[in-house]
């Protein structure tokens, strides 16, 4: 005999989500004394599960998706640990260009790393980095880009740091949520020319099919980066509906 769990599963199959109002619904079906509060209890049980994912207040998806969770490599703990131990109070992220080439079919050869902080300190940060031996570029152009930045191992890119960018933060370093680094792909062309057209949509669809996508926070960040009404065109014709199922917070 199925239990509760498999016949939820059953009554929405085929259903990319599921609205708290269908839940309620389905829920005084099986018992018709069934309470407002027993349901949002019965919907609380479900997402404490598992089986019910929140994409935003009052949708969810049956069958929730992965958060992107990379890991940080030792070069990047290094480059925290320099500006950390001199700005220690100073928001910041590092991230490789690397970890984009992941959602490609055809993934460059080279990559580089960007560093982001306040937007007043992105100077001193690079005069400390080259201070300390690092191969570091302030805010470089497309050109130098291309001639300099991607031949170099190594190479970092500073550049300032929008706010409230979502960020994952830890003990050794700072890096960017999935929301950030696909709305900068699209954005910083001059650091990410090679990665424009097909390619970028190979990224998008590769992210949003394999990994759970806030929405609020991934347009909100668009929205800061003066992208939010492109992003969300984009992602409405171009991404599988059954692909833009997202977390939110």
């Amino acid at each position: 005999m199925a239990n509760k769990k498999d016949l939820i599963i059953n009554a929405f199959k085929d259903r990319s989500s599921v609205t708290s109002q269908e839940l309620a619904s389905y829920f005084r079906k099986e018992d018709i004394n069934a309470t407002d509060e027993s349901i949002r209890k019965r919907i609380s049980r479900l997402k404490s599960s598992g089986l019910l994912v929140s994409i935003r207040q009052g949708v969810y998806a049956l069958d929730g998706k992965p958060q992107f969770m990379p890991v940080s490599d030792t070069f990047m703990q290094k480059l925290a640990k320099i500006f950390t131990t001199a700005y220690p109070e100073i928001n910041s992220c590092v991230w490789p260009s690397s970890w984009l080439y992941e959602f490609m079919i055809h993934q460059p050869a080279r990559y580089f790393y960007l560093f982001e902080t306040e937007p007043d300190m992105i100077e001193t940060t690079f005069n400390l980095f080259k201070d300390n031996g690092i191969n570091a570029w302030l805010n470089p152009n497309e050109q130098t880009m291309q001639l300099y930045v991607l031949g170099n191992k190594n190479a970092v890119v500073v550049k300032p740091l929008i706010t409230r960018a979502p960020l994952i933060k830890s003990r050794k370093v700072n890096f960017p949520m999935l929301e950030k680094m696909l709305v900068d792909a699209w954005v910083d062309k001059k650091f990410f020319y090679f990665l424009q057209g097909s390619e970028l949509s190979t990224i998008f669809n590769f992210a949003f099919s394999q990994f759970a996508i806030n929405d609020s926070r991934l347009l909100s960040y668009a929205r800061r980066r003066g992208v939010e009404k492109e992003i969300e065109q984009y992602i409405k014709k171009r991404i599988n509906p059954n692909d833009t199922l997202v977390l939110n917070d």
